[in-house]
Parts: C-alpha cells; sequence; structure tokens
C-alpha cells in the first residue's frame, strides 16, 4: 500500500529536476523586473493562466467521462487526474483575481463602454465590472468545490477500512458516477465565462456560440494528452498499475478528440472566412497573416496536422514516447490558440517571450502547478486502489 500513497523515488525525481529550472527561470525574470524595471504582459500572463487552468481542469473532467461510459481501462489514471485539478485551484482564484484587478484597462477594455460619451445608450448589465468579478467567482467556486467533495469521496474509501467490501464500494462507484455529469456541467459553463470574457469580447460586436465549445474542448484535448506523463513518469514504479492498455487507449482517445477539435475549429473559421464581415474576419486575419502567421500555422500542426497523420499508425498509440511527443505538439499547439485568442486583439505588434518577465510570468505558474501536484501526491493515495480492485459489474 505504500507505494499506492507517494511517487516514487524513481518517478519523483524527473519531476523535481524540472521543477527546480522552472524556478531559476522564474527567479531570473524576476530579477528583470526588478533590476531593469521590465513590465509584465498581462496578455501572455493570462495566455499561460488560461492555459494551465484548462488543462488543470480537464484531468477531474476526464474522470467524469470515463466514470459515466463505465471505462475500465482509465482507473491508473483517476486520482492523479483529479490531484491535478484540485493543485491548481489557489492558482485560477489567485490568478483570476490578479487579472482583474492589474489588466482590467487592458483586457477588459470592453468593460468602459462608450456611455461615458453617451450616458442615454443603453448597457448591457453583462458590462458591469462588479458582475464580472461576481460571477467568475462563483463559477471557479462552485466548479473547485463541487471537484473537491468529489475527489475526497474517492480518496475517504481508500482511507477507510472497507477492503473487499465490493458492496460498499459498488455504492460509491454509483455516487460518484451521479456527480459526473454535475462535474460536467459546472466545468462548461465556468470556461464559457472565461471564453467570453477574456477571448470573445475582445473583438467588438462579435458573437460565437461555437466559440466558448472551442475553448473548452480544447482545454479537454490537452488536458487529456497531458495525462500520458502519469504512466512516463511511474512506469517504473513498484505496483504501477499503469500498463500497455492504458496507453493505447488513451492514444484512441486523442485520435477522436484530434477530430472533433477540427471539426469545431472549421465550424467557426468557415463561417467567418466565408462571410467575409470585417467585424469577423479582422481578429481571425491578425491570427494568420503578418508576423502571426507562423505562430497559426504551428497551432494547426500540433492540434491537427502532425496527430492526425500520426495516429493512423497503430505503433504509435502502442508507444510512450510516441505518445510524449505527441502530447507535446498537442499541449503547445493548445497554448498557441489561447495565445492567437488573446494576444493579437489588443496588442498587434507583440511577440511572445520577448522579455524574461513574460517568461517568468508562464514559468512561474507552472512551476507553482507542479509543485502543488507533488506536494498533494505525497500526501494522499495517488491511485483509487478500490476501484482498481472492483471488477466490471453487469448493471441492467
Amino acid at each position: 500500500m505504500n507505494e499506492s500513497h507517494a511517487i516514487s523515488p524513481t518517478g519523483g525525481k524527473q519531476p523535481l529536476v524540472l521543477l527546480a529550472s522552472l524556478l531559476a527561470i522564474f527567479i531570473g525574470g524576476l530579477g528583470n523586473l526588478f533590476f531593469r524595471g521590465d513590465q509584465l504582459d498581462v496578455g501572455l500572463f493570462t495566455v499561460s493562466f488560461l492555459f494551465l487552468m484548462g488543462i488543470s481542469q480537464a484531468g477531474i473532467v476526464f474522470c467524469a467521462i470515463t466514470r459515466l461510459t463505465r471505462a475500465h481501462w482509465s482507473k491508473p489514471y483517476y486520482r492523479l487526474a483529479e490531484i491535478s485539478t484540485l493543485a491548481f485551484a489557489p492558482f485560477a482564484i489567485i490568478g483570476f483575481l490578479f487579472i482583474y484587478f492589474y489588466g482590467q484597462d487592458d483586457l477588459f477594455y470592453w468593460l468602459h463602454h462608450s456611455v461615458e460619451h453617451s450616458p442615454e445608450e443603453h448597457v448591457s448589465p453583462w458590462l458591469n465590472i462588479n458582475f464580472l468579478l461576481i460571477r467568475h467567482l462563483l463559477a471557479l467556486g462552485a466548479f473547485y468545490g463541487l471537484s473537491a467533495y468529489y475527489v475526497i469521496k474517492g480518496i475517504k474509501v481508500d482511507l477507510s477500512n472497507t477492503i473487499g467490501d465490493t458492496a460498499a464500494h459498488l455504492k460509491k462507484e454509483d455516487e460518484l458516477y451521479l456527480l459526473s455529469p454535475v462535474i460536467l456541467g459546472l466545468y462548461i459553463l465556468c470556461n464559457t465565462f472565461f471564453a467570453w470574457d477574456y477571448a470573445m469580447m475582445l473583438i467588438p460586436h462579435w458573437h460565437s456560440t461555437v466559440f466558448p465549445i472551442i475553448f473548452w474542448f480544447g482545454n479537454m484535448f490537452a488536458g487529456t494528452a497531458a495525462l500520458i506523463a502519469f504512466p512516463i513518469l511511474l512506469r517504473k514504479s513498484a505496483n504501477s498499475p499503469f500498463g500497455p492498455d492504458q496507453t493505447r487507449c488513451l492514444g484512441m482517445v486523442l485520435t477522436g478528440f484530434t477530430l472533433v477539435w477540427f471539426y469545431m475549429f472549421w465550424a467557426q473559421f468557415f463561417v467567418m472566412w466565408f462571410g467575409n464581415l470585417p467585424r469577423e474576419t479582422d481578429g481571425l486575419f491578425r491570427q494568420m497573416y503578418g508576423h502571426y502567421g507562423p505562430y497559426f500555422w504551428a497551432m494547426m500542426g500540433g492540434c491537427f496536422f502532425i496527430p492526425f497523420v500520426s495516429f493512423i499508425f497503430a505503433f504509435v498509440k502502442r508507444s510512450l514516447v510516441t505518445m510524449g511527443i505527441l502530447a507535446l505538439c498537442i499541449n503547445l499547439g493548445i497554448w498557441l490558440q489561447k495565445y492567437l485568442m488573446v494576444v493579437p486583439v489588443f496588442s498587434p505588434d507583440n511577440t511572445p517571450f520577448n522579455s524574461w518577465i513574460d517568461i517568468a510570468a508562464a514559468t512561474g505558474l507552472l512551476a507553482g502547478f507542479i509543485a502543488a501536484i507533488i506536494i498533494l501526491s505525497k500526501r494522499v493515495p495517488i491511485y483509487s486502489s478500490w476501484e482498481l480492485a472492483l471488477k466490471p459489474q453487469r448493471r441492467d
């Protein structure tokens, strides 16, 4: 049982080395901030915040979906995926408040409506700075609050003396099954708010019903791909439940996600391009052309072209090495997608990572996130042992 309570020494060294490297970059960026007077790029910080929050939330979403579909192959991922969601919870609240107060004038410029110049003009209640704060805090609080309750219900079984009590375990499994749709609903609601307020609203008078779906599904896509890091890090640890089936089945899921992501992207892109309305194509063309063009095509390569071609070959889905490389490509592509959603609109001449403080903003969040995962993994069982021991049951 000891192996289930902490990451093994073999698996623990690699994330610690990565964490130390990220902290070194973060400290270097702080040095530039204090000694050279560099300014933090709130756009880049926002992109990194949205990306990390999205892929971390995808952990518990993955668990909810696979519990609903009774995907027994996914059980080794459950606890680690849930931990990754809770690990980012404090950063989600603090990061939002930082952007709300520090980047309000740049990112939420649409709140300062032209009503200042036309007092008689009607302003939607949605365009209210206080309501912005309230709706995001409520959405984050509801999602992370229920997520914590969801995770703790499973952890309590591992910490209790109910080993071998199949009836009690089946009851707990049913409880988690019933909670899973609520988790998914809150995830979609929370990410829809962020998609509207942090990206879509940056383009004046532009509305897209597909945009929030692209936003939260991209998070699911990248977050699910990132789960391959766990079998890579823990494959040599004692009693690791990860095997070839976990790698192959995750590859099959990502194959489907690749196609769904492209479908959603095309559903929005084609309508905007074919309609050729300036207020819609302006933001799109800023992404596709000029010095942002290479980033756009790198995004397309990472999110679709490279994984689509690679997943055609069965051996790719059986190899941890190739799956790890593809996971990096997908996550880079989704990060670039977030970057292109936010930055070109209000900073047409910006280039990513052009100063130490910009790099520090991104790596500082990542370092804190990894540190939180390591700390939590040392304090709770990293595998859901009772679910792993529970055999598939016929349900009428």
